[in-house]
C-alpha cells in the first residue's frame, strides 16, 4: 500500500449568503406583581432656634408739631338748678287806701298779684308734633294781667308769627316744634306793688336730623379736606364719623373731629371731620352718624379727587341734602291743646347732706371725727393720695348691641394690650376675647373661654391677665388666669347674692361691682342691712381681703358706683339723661371730697360704669350702646386727645 498523498491547497472563500427576513414580534409579557411597601423613614431632628437679630438704632427725635389753633368756645351751659326755697312767710295782705270811684263803694283794699300753685316744677317734656298748653292762673285786686316771655328775651314762634310776648293766662302750642324748647316766664301784674313770676322749662324731644352741605367735597392728594354736617337732636345725641366699610374714625394725626355747639339752641350743633395729607385711598363716602335714645340718623358726604389730570364733573349735584325728619311747620291757635303730663324729677338734693360713718372689719366704728394720728397712719397705706376726678367729658360711641345688659373690658393694668373682652348674660359661662379694636367693633373673630362656673351681673374686670367675676348663686368671687386657666375663689363676708336685692336702683342685675385701680382690686357689695354698703380691697393674686369698709350708705338709692385711686364715686341716677356725681368718699382719708360733676346717660339706661385709670376714661353700657367718657384728674392741664368736657362745677376742698 502506497503512502498518503499531500494535502491540497485551501479552496477559495464562498460568497456571503443572502440576508434572512426579520422574525415576527413576540407576544406581550404578563404584568408584574406589586412590590412590597418600603419601611418608614426615621423622623428628622428639630432645627435649632435662630439667634435674635441685633436691635436697630434709635431714630432721631422728630420735629415738634406746630402749635394748634385755639379751640372753639364751649356751648352755653344749661339753666342751673333753682335754689332751695326759703322759710315760709306768715300769711298777710298788703293794704292800700283807694279813693277812686270804681272801688269806693265796693272795697277799701288792693291786693298785690300772686300766681297760684306750687313754685316747684320739673321740666315739661313733650314730643315734637304734639300739642301743649301752659297755664298760669293768678289772683289779686284788681285782677292781674298775665304775660308770657322767653327767659332769655328772644322771640318764640306762635303759629306763623314770632312774638316777643304773649298775653293771657294760657299759652298754646299747636304742633310743637324743636324751636319751642326753652324757659318760659309767666308774669302777673296789676300795678300793686311788685309783679309775681313763675318759670316753665319746656323740653321738646325729637329724632336726630342731619343737614349736609356741601354733599361733595373735592381735594388734591397731599392737601387737607373738611367735611361738615349740621345736627339737630334732643335729647342730646352722640355724633361720630364713619369711613368706608363702617370704620369709626377717631381723633389722630390723620383725622380731627370737632363739635361746635350753637349757643342759642341747645339742640343744634355742627360736627366736622378734617382729613390731613389726603391720599388716594381716602377718596370715597363718609357717613356722619348721630343717635339719641329715640333713633339713629346717618348723613353721607362724598370726598373726590380734584386735579387737572383727573377732572370729574359735578353737574347735577345738590348743594345740600337732609336726612331724618325736619321740624314740623308752625300752626295757629285755632284749637285747644292738650296738657303735657307732669314730669316730676325727685333726684334733686340727693346726697347733699350725706356724712357717712364706716367701720373697718374687726375694728371700732370710725367717723370723720377720727384723730389726726389715725388719719395719718391710714394715708400712708395709700399709693396715690392726690388724684381726684374733676371733670367728666361727653360720651364717645364705640359699638351697639341689642342687649341692655353685658360688659366690655380691657386689661386695666396693661394699656399696650390691644385685646378686648365681652360677656353676655344670656351665655353666662362664656368670656369672649377679641384680638383688637377692629374685631371688637365689628363683632368679628373671637376666642371663647369656657368658664368653670357661670357669672352673675355685668361689673366684671380684667386685671393683670386675669378675669375676675361673681359666681352666680354664691357669695364668691373667682379669679381666672387667662394664660394658665387656673382659678382661685374667695367668699365675700355677709354678701347678699339672691332674690332681686340688686346692688343699685337701675336693675343692673349686679350683686357685686368689681374694679381695679392703682391701689389694687376692689369689690363693692351690699349686706343684709339695707342701709349699708361694703367696700373691700383684695389681693389681686390670692383674693385675700386686705382691708374693708362698711359704709352707712344705702346703695339702692343710687344709679352706680365706681372706684378711682381709693375714692368711691357715686352716680345719682343711671336712668335720668342728665344727672350728677355729687358724692366722692375717700376711703383712706375717711372724708367726703367736694365734687359736683355733670354726667350724661344719653340713652337713659346705664347698667355698667367703671374707670380705667391708665386710659383716663370711664366706660359704660347704656341700653346696648358701648360708650367711653374722657375725664380730667386734678393736676392734669388737659384731658385725653379729643376730650370735650362739660362745666364740671368742682370746687377744691
Amino acid at each position: 500500500m502506497g503512502l498518503s498523498g499531500l494535502d491540497g491547497r485551501p479552496g477559495l472563500d464562498g460568497r456571503d449568503g443572502l440576508q434572512g427576513e426579520p422574525g415576527r414580534n413576540g407576544l406581550d409579557g404578563l404584568s408584574g406583581t406589586d412590590g412590597i411597601p418600603g419601611i418608614n423613614g426615621v423622623p428628622g431632628r428639630n432645627g435649632q432656634s435662630g439667634l435674635d437679630g441685633i436691635p436697630g438704632m434709635k431714630g432721631d427725635k422728630g420735629d415738634s408739631g406746630r402749635k394748634g389753633d385755639r379751640g372753639i368756645s364751649g356751648q352755653r351751659g344749661r339753666r342751673g338748678r333753682k335754689g332751695d326755697g326759703g322759710r315760709p312767710g306768715r300769711n298777710g295782705v298788703s293794704l292800700w287806701a283807694v279813693d277812686t270811684t270804681e272801688y269806693k263803694d265796693t272795697m277799701s283794699v288792693l291786693v298785690e298779684p300772686s300766681i297760684l300753685g306750687s313754685a316747684e316744677r320739673g321740666s315739661i317734656i313733650v314730643q315734637e308734633g304734639d300739642n301743649l298748653r301752659l297755664e298760669c292762673n293768678s289772683a289779686g285786686v284788681p285782677p292781674p294781667k298775665v304775660q308770657w316771655t322767653l327767659d332769655n328775651g328772644s322771640l318764640f314762634p306762635t303759629g306763623r308769627w314770632k312774638d316777643v310776648a304773649v298775653s293771657g293766662p294760657k299759652l298754646h302750642f299747636v304742633n310743637v316744634s324743636r324751636e319751642h324748647t326753652g324757659a318760659y316766664q309767666c308774669e302777673a301784674r296789676n300795678g300793686v306793688n311788685e309783679s309775681d313770676y313763675r318759670d316753665f322749662y319746656v323740653e321738646v324731644h325729637f329724632e336726630p336730623f342731619i343737614r349736609v352741605s356741601p354733599v361733595k367735597v373735592t381735594a388734591h392728594i397731599g392737601s387737607q379736606a373738611r367735611l361738615e354736617c349740621q345736627v339737630e337732636a334732643f335729647p342730646m345725641a352722640i355724633t361720630y364719623w364713619e369711613a368706608q366699610r363702617a370704620r369709626i374714625l377717631e381723633n389722630s394725626t390723620k383725622y380731627i373731629i370737632s363739635h361746635q355747639h350753637n349757643t342759642n339752641f341747645v339742640w343744634k350743633s355742627t360736627v366736622s371731620l378734617t382729613i390731613y395729607s389726603v391720599e388716594e385711598t381716602d377718596f370715597g363716602h363718609y357717613d356722619c352718624v348721630t343717635r339719641n335714645e329715640l333713633a339713629m340718623t346717618r348723613g353721607r358726604v362724598a370726598l373726590e379727587e380734584s386735579s387737572s389730570r383727573h377732572h370729574r364733573p359735578t353737574t347735577g349735584t345738590e348743594s345740600s341734602l337732609t336726612f331724618g325728619h325736619p321740624a314740623p311747620s308752625y300752626e295757629g291757635f285755632d284749637e285747644l291743646c292738650t296738657t303735657c303730663p307732669h314730669c316730676q324729677k325727685c333726684s334733686e338734693g340727693k346726697g347733699a347732706l350725706f356724712t357717712p360713718s364706716y367701720r373697718t372689719f374687726g375694728n371700732k366704728t370710725v367717723t370723720r371725727k377720727e384723730g389726726e394720728k389715725e388719719k395719718s397712719e391710714r394715708r400712708k397705706e395709700r399709693k396715690d393720695l392726690s388724684r381726684l376726678i374733676t371733670a367728666v367729658g361727653k360720651p364717645v360711641f364705640h359699638r351697639h348691641t341689642n342687649n341692655n345688659y353685658g360688659s366690655w373690658m380691657r386689661d386695666i393694668n396693661n394699656e399696650t394690650d390691644p385685646r378686648y373682652w365681652t360677656t353676655d348674660p344670656n351665655h353666662n359661662d362664656i368670656l369672649k376675647e377679641f384680638a383688637d379694636k377692629n374685631d371688637f367693633r365689628k363683632n368679628g373673630r373671637s376666642i371663647a373661654y369656657q368658664l368653670p362656673t357661670p357669672f352673675k351681673g355685668n361689673s366684671h374686670v380684667i386685671f393683670n391677665g386675669s378675669f375676675y367675676y361673681h359666681i352666680k348663686g354664691h357669695p364668691n368671687i373667682t379669679r381666672l388666669d387667662l394664660n394658665t386657666r387656673k382659678t382661685i375663689t374667695m367668699e365675700l363676708p355677709g354678701m347678699v347674692y339672691s332674690d332681686d336685692r340688686f346692688l343699685y336702683n337701675n336693675n343692673s342685675r349686679d350683686y357685686a361691682d368689681l374694679s381695679a385701680d392703682t391701689e389694687g382690686l376692689w369689690a363693692i357689695y351690699s349686706t343684709s342691712y339695707p342701709n349699708n354698703t361694703v367696700v373691700v380691697k383684695m389681693n389681686n393674686m390670692t383674693l385675700k381681703i386686705e382691708k374693708g369698709w362698711d359704709l352707712a350708705l344705702n346703695n339702692n338709692l343710687y344709679g352706680n358706683f365706681f372706684m378711682a385711686y381709693g375714692v368711691l364715686y357715686v352716680l345719682d341716677s343711671a336712668t335720668d339723661r342728665d344727672t350728677r356725681i355729687r358724692i366722692a368718699f375717700d376711703l383712706y382719708k375717711g372724708e367726703i371730697e367736694d365734687v359736683d360733676l355733670p354726667f350724661n346717660n344719653p340713652f337713659s339706661y346705664t347698667t355698667l360704669l367703671g374707670y380705667n385709670y391708665k386710659a383716663k376714661i370711664l366706660f359704660s353700657w347704656d341700653k346696648g350702646n358701648l360708650l367711653t367718657y374722657p375725664v380730667r384728674e386734678s393736676g392734669m392741664d388737659t384731658g385725653p386727645p379729643g376730650s370735650d368736657y362739660e362745666d364740671h362745677g368742682h370746687s377744691s376742698s
